[in-house]
């Protein structure tokens, strides 16, 4: 395949590759799948963009033959970049992510000593960048939404929540605080719009159904634009250092959505403050607090406007020109295949 830029994602559907479709398209930079199978002889160009995500790549995250693959492609291609979805994993002894996030570690210090320039949708995750190589060009931007970037708001919202996502972020959402989300609509006279795959557990079908949620299943991104523009809440279950990468975040954000995070501990991360851009929690809608969920929406409207599609392209431009900068246009190979770098001085 002949190209002059190309994208490259793990096989399957999901978020990165939604956001890997978006930016490709803007970049001039189709996607690409790319297994251990792939013939990638045929790839060459100007700019190979890697989207890593170690489990898409290998169901353990630990995709050794990754590393390879990239050393032969970028003789290649006159710049090399990696957007950084995720780095590696960390969990308790007896789980099998606290085995394996050396090995994870390993194989995303590598990718990054491989890369021209990187990008990633974390702060924190960037700190961990900076301390294997801060000298390549890099950015940090919190994902933008793949369902749409209304560029007005509606004024209008309906007294109705959107839970969306996969089947697993949507569940958590409906099981925090024992359901908590059901009694926090009946106190409120709100409808739940649930968009996703159906639910496969048969007793959380059963209360989703109980509770009378409208259950829409998979919708296509222009239906889920509308219910997000029309919804007031939209409701996430997960940790706020890690809100940057949630693309069901950014789609709130973007459509002015007030959204609800549920999570034990929130705090502060990459520019957004609990119960500014976000609701900690049901309780910070009711009672002494009595948040303004149009004022919420408005906020993380404004927070997520600097990072938005645009702003990613624009990103992903420069950082590709200050790598060809200051990089060689060429990347001769050893006997071995590896390739020899040798780069010019920043100013």
């Amino acid at each position: 395949m002949q190209a002059t830029s190309l994208s490259v994602i793990p096989p399957g559907g999901g978020g990165v590759r939604d956001y890997a479709s978006v930016l490709g398209r803007s970049l001039d930079a189709p996607i690409q799948e790319l297994t251990a199978q792939t013939d990638t002889r045929g790839w060459s160009g100007d700019m190979l963009l890697l989207h890593f995500s170690g489990y898409g790549f290998q169901k353990r995250g630990v995709p050794t033959w990754l590393l390879k693959e990239t050393k032969r492609l970028r003789t290649r291609f006159k710049v090399f970049g990696v957007v950084f979805h995720e780095l590696y994993a960390s969990g308790p002894p007896w789980g099998s992510a606290f085995w394996l996030s050396g090995i994870q570690k390993r194989i995303a210090r590598d990718l990054l000593d491989q890369a021209d320039f990187w990008l990633t949708n974390r702060e924190l995750a960037a700190q961990w960048l900076r301390s294997h190589n801060a000298s390549a060009p890099h950015r940090v931007l919190p994902v933008f939404s793949n369902v749409g970037e209304p560029e007005v708001l509606d004024n209008e919202r309906e007294a109705s929540i959107v839970v969306f996502g996969s089947e697993a972020i949507r569940s958590q959402s409906y099981v925090f605080g024992d359901g908590e989300i059901f009694r926090f609509a009946k106190r409120h006279n709100l409808r739940i719009h649930d968009i996703g795959k159906p639910m496969q557990d048969a007793t959380l079908a059963n209360s989703l159904a109980e509770a009378g949620v409208v259950r829409h299943g998979m919708l296509p991104a222009e239906q889920v634009s509308q219910a997000l523009a029309t919804a007031r809440f939209g409701v996430l279950s997960y940790p706020a250092d890690y809100a940057g990468k949630s693309g069901i975040f950014a789609a709130y954000a973007a459509h002015g959505t007030c959204p609800i995070m549920l999570w034990p501990e929130l705090a502060a991360h990459d520019g957004m403050q609990p119960d500014v851009h976000y609701a900690a929690g049901f309780g910070a809608l009711d009672g002494k607090k009595n948040l303004d969920p149009w004022l919420i929406g408005r906020a993380a409207r404004r927070w997520y406007e600097p990072h938005c599609a645009a702003a990613h392209t624009a990103a992903l431009q420069a950082l590709c020109n200050e790598a060809r900068a200051g990089a060689p246009i060429e990347h001769p190979t050893t006997a071995s295949g590896t390739a020899v770098r040798s780069t010019k001085v920043l100013q």
